[in-house]
């Protein structure tokens, strides 16, 4: 009796080991990135420091499932990325696509304003070593970004979404987190959607598109997820007009429905005079 409780625990113990094992693979982007894919925008926290601050910036674009991600860093050897993979989505053989570096090595780059305006309007690309993999992390799948040596700079990836209009992301390691509505789109509407949890601050940007900014030391520990779901600018109006069109269609067979009503109400009236008529006719002639 004791032997075999002794070879269950020892199972368990297997099963929980080898459950706790991460698995990593290596990843090989067959491309290289392209860098006027992306918006560089060089963010600086204006209600403090007013100088470039750790970044990660959400580009959804419109009806399609692309989220493009630029990150800007500073002084960081090692950068975590979540696939759709860890919201449900599909699992994809090459889960980032078009990754490009705008990096300079940290100890010869000042982390300062013209150094990220200067690498914003590069074309090429940088020639700094560095490794790519996946690994499994508690039920989660995430993709290592590492570096040989600490770079600041932009990096800048695009990740496939779980559904279009539905944007959700793992907090990243970064102090400040955006989000950019595309043009001709909006979030806000508690009937279609809003920002979850609530952002620190929202505004429009030079193009019109909404903008949010969550701050990484101002959320809760428990808040490790952000989703954000947007719809068309007219779907609100267009929702309405349903909405009305189908209240007048509602109101339209009332009507139509006394109306009828009525009319039979008539009828049964007209023949049952009709019918006491001929009763009295056959009294009479009794």
């Amino acid at each position: 009796m004791r032997t075999k409780a002794l070879f269950a625990l020892l199972a368990l113990l297997v099963v929980f080991v080898s459950g706790c094992i991460e698995e990593t693979e290596e990843i090989v982007l067959d491309e290289p990135g392209n860098a006027s894919s992306y918006e560089f925008e060089v963010f600086v926290d204006e209600g403090g420091t007013g100088i470039p601050a750790n970044t990660t910036t959400y580009y959804p674009l419109g009806n399609t499932t692309e989220v493009r991600v630029v990150n800007m860093v500073i002084d960081a050897s090692k950068l975590e990325m979540f696939p759709t993979e860890s919201f449900g989505g599909s699992s994809e053989e090459v889960p980032i696509e078009n990754l490009v570096l705008l990096v300079e090595p940290s100890n010869t780059t000042e982390a300062d304003l013209d150094t990220f305006q200067e690498l914003s309007e590069r074309s090429e690309l940088s020639d700094l070593n560095y490794t790519l993999t996946r690994e499994n992390r508690r039920n989660m799948k995430v993709i290592n970004l590492d570096f040989e040596e600490n770079v600041t700079g932009f990096i800048a990836y695009t990740l496939k979404m779980p559904g279009a209009q539905n944007l959700a992301i793992m907090r990243p390691d970064s102090e400040f987190i955006r989000v950019v509505i595309p043009e001709g789109y909006a979030t806000g509407n508690r009937v279609f959607g809003i920002p979850r949890p609530e952002p620190y601050a929202a505004e429009e940007d030079e193009l019109g598109r909404q903008t949010f900014l969550w701050i990484a030391s101002e959320m809760d520990e428990r808040e490790q997820t952000i989703q954000v779901k947007y719809y068309r600018e007219s779907s609100p109006l267009y929702f309405f007009a349903a909405i009305v069109a189908l209240l007048f269609g509602v109101v339209m067979v009332f009507v139509h429905y006394s109306r009828s009503k009525k009319e039979l109400l008539k009828v049964r009236e007209i023949f049952e005079l009709e019918k006491e008529y001929e009763e009295k006719e056959k009294r009479k002639r009794k």
